[in-house]
């Protein structure tokens, strides 16, 4: 004979709510954790891009810098014209030039980056070799300064953003920025 089982009577609908609403709330809460954990990995990832990119710069710009004056003569061995650098040494030529200048990006380029900053419009950083084409160098740029210290020393700055802004910084519309500065000492220049 089959033994009857008493008290078989499970789950209550009550039961079932409350396990039901306790679950939800840990999901939500994980999900949330997740939310959070993941916007903070974007915005250093942000962080770290714009970091490496001004050092890349200002360290490209700083080596060719350098170079400023070798085997020119009397030739001047930099211009500085505003916000744009033109180095001038000798290596392939008889006189290299090397231009650094800041440029605007044009309406097709706004388009094709999604949430692209319109308030405070990054310029992009032109890199000229000779009489070739400019490329781009370096973009989110806000500003770039070259200033002579000495007839053989220039103090360059570069300021850049991060692409996309980050919703928990209060400050300058969310986006980022990072200056970096070096005064270079030209080697070739005359004391």
């Amino acid at each position: 004979m089959m033994k009857r089982l008493r008290n078989n009577r499970g789950y209550t609908i009550i039961e079932m709510l409350v396990a039901v609403l306790i679950t939800g709330i840990l999901a939500s809460a994980g999900f949330e954790f997740y939310i959070s954990m993941h916007n903070q990995t974007l915005a250093q990832e942000e962080i770290s891009d714009m970091q490496q990119a001004s050092r890349a710069s200002l360290q490209e710009i700083t080596k060719n810098l350098r170079m400023a004056g070798y085997r020119v003569g009397t030739h001047p061995a930099y211009v500085i014209n505003g916000d744009s650098l033109m180095i001038f040494y000798s290596g392939t030529q008889p006189i290299d030039t090397i231009l650094y200048f800041l440029a605007d990006y044009s309406t097709d380029e706004k388009a094709a980056i999604p949430g692209f900053p319109q308030s405070n419009s990054p310029r992009k950083l032109m890199k000229q070799v000779n009489s070739g084409y400019a490329e781009m160098f370096a973009d989110y740029i806000r500003r770039v300064s070259f200033t002579a210290v000495s007839p053989s020393s220039v103090q360059v700055v570069i300021e850049v953003q991060t692409s996309m802004p980050d919703e928990d910084y209060n400050y300058n519309n969310g986006y980022r920025t990072y200056a970096a500065a070096e005064t270079v000492n030209l080697r070739n220049v005359s004391l």
